[in-house]
């Protein structure tokens, strides 16, 4: 396993947890009656996920190490391979994002429930975000 597929799962993996947390919370909680406090509750969200990222790489590494007897996880210079992965991970991620934008457009033009359009908008960006990470793994193993 090299850094670049540690990042990538740990982007998986905060992708589900964060968006899992906050359906869980909707859910229980209810949504906020307001956009501004829908807002701002994903705005806390994306801090919780940026949080969670960088506790599970620091895990990572250290299970890593743990389970591979003290060796350090191959973190080499980017060559072409990789600007070609993550080149067409980047497009296959910025496709679920305009893709989902759009929708979200749509549905406010329509006037559906404003109240939403956060929840809406981060739910689409973890999507999109999954979606790279998972994009890379698979061009990873492919190529």
């Amino acid at each position: 396993m090299t850094h670049k597929e540690l990042e990538a799962w740990v982007m998986v993996l905060s992708a589900v947890v964060i968006s899992g947390w906050v359906w869980w919370d909707a859910t229980r909680n209810g949504v906020p009656a307001d956009v501004s406090g829908a807002a701002w509750k994903m705005v806390w969200a994306i801090g919780y996920s940026i949080l969670f990222n960088i506790i599970a790489m620091i895990v990572g590494h250290i299970l890593f190490g743990i389970f591979t007897g003290g060796r350090e996880l191959a973190d080499e210079k980017a060559d072409e391979r990789d600007r070609l992965i993550n080149g067409r991970a980047m497009r296959n991620g910025y496709f679920v994002l305009s893709i989902g934008v759009l929708g979200v457009l749509v549905w406010q033009g329509l006037g559906l429930s404003a109240e939403l359009g956060p929840y809406a908008l981060f739910g689409i960006s973890m999507l999109a975000g999954g979606i790279y990470a998972l994009s890379q793994l698979v061009y990873y193993r492919i190529s």
